[in-house]
């Protein structure tokens, strides 16, 4: 088997460069291709992905997609001289792409859903992505087991290190994510507590704008009768900002997509083709290469501004 795990931190492709420049047998995740869920038999190529150009709702999330394809005959296609083959690229190690990257790594135990406990997790991180952690989980438990095997992403987006990290250094979260995953499946992983609440820095008519501290930030927003934010996630060394737009459903009155449209009006020539606001209907935000110029008390009057 020759799984393999190419991590471009922040880069950005359109669907036509990416099979114009990466070899056949290559599948993009979970953004690193600017738009829909495509494929191309013929390479074979796949970008799988819920984020750009979507119903956010609709749209199942990229680890959800990859069970799917794998158990409709992925890699029936991904497959060379009799043996599954796939070069996986990836530009971030958030929950998704690490559990999507390790379903590909181990599709033979994912093929007619065998092991209850990947089906869950699926399931379960699949409700949770789609709808930025806003999906109303009854089972406490099943989070807090997830908290413990997404700690290693959730400890560096949280310590502002996200940014900065090169490929080695989100590779090696993948991994730890990835090995935890696998601890887990053996019955053997282990669960740590929903931390994280919220601080306002900023409002308007409808929305607040917060600095997240941690991975349960959004359920506490969300429990607190917030259904529409921008958050400040980090200040990049630079000077520059890492934000996220979001609403807790297509039902609330936050026009995020015409947001996206204001916002890279605001920052002038540093929004490109591949370098922008952008995301779903329900979630997205700042440029992901180079952050956005944009400060918070400017953004809040943006916002505020578009809503009047």
């Amino acid at each position: 088997m020759a799984i393999e795990l190419f991590v471009e931190p922040r880069k950005v492709y359109s669907w036509d460069e990416f099979i114009g420049v990466k070899p056949p047998f290559s599948i993009a995740l979970d953004g690193l291709v600017s738009g829909p869920t495509k494929r191309d038999i013929k390479g074979p190529y796949a970008n799988f992905d819920h984020h750009s150009e979507v119903d956010r709702l609709a749209t199942r999330s990229t680890s959800e997609q990859v069970h799917m394809e794998i158990n409709m005959g992925l890699f029936e296609a991904f497959r060379k001289e009799g043996k599954p083959q796939a070069n996986i690229y990836v530009n971030d190690p958030d929950e998704d792409t690490c559990l999507a990257f390790w379903l590909l790594n181990n599709h033979e135990q994912v093929i007619g859903h065998a092991t209850p406990s990947i089906n869950r997790l699926v399931y379960c991180e699949d409700r949770l992505d789609c709808t930025a952690g806003a999906y109303p989980f009854g089972d406490t438990e099943m989070r807090r087991e997830m908290a413990w095997m997404f700690e290693p992403y959730n400890r560096a987006r949280f310590e502002n290190q996200l940014h900065s990290l090169d490929s080695s250094g989100m590779k090696n979260i993948i991994e730890s994510v990835n090995a935890r995953i696998t601890t887990h499946t053996l019955g053997r992983g282990e669960a740590i507590p929903l931390e994280g609440n919220y601080q306002r820095i900023g409002e308007g008519k409808d929305w607040v704008m917060v600095r997240e501290t941690g991975p349960a930030s959004r359920l506490a927003m969300y429990n607190d009768g917030i259904r529409a934010y921008a958050a400040l996630v980090s200040e990049k060394g630079d000077g520059s900002f890492v934000y996220v737009l979001g609403r807790k459903s297509v039902w609330i009155p936050f026009d995020i997509p015409r947001l996206y449209e204001c916002l890279n009006e605001a920052e002038g020539e540093l929004a490109t083709k591949g370098n922008r606001w952008s995301g779903s209907d329900t979630i997205g935000g700042s440029p992901r290469q180079t952050g956005s110029k944009i400060k918070p008390e400017n953004l809040q009057r943006i916002i505020n501004n578009f809503l009047s």
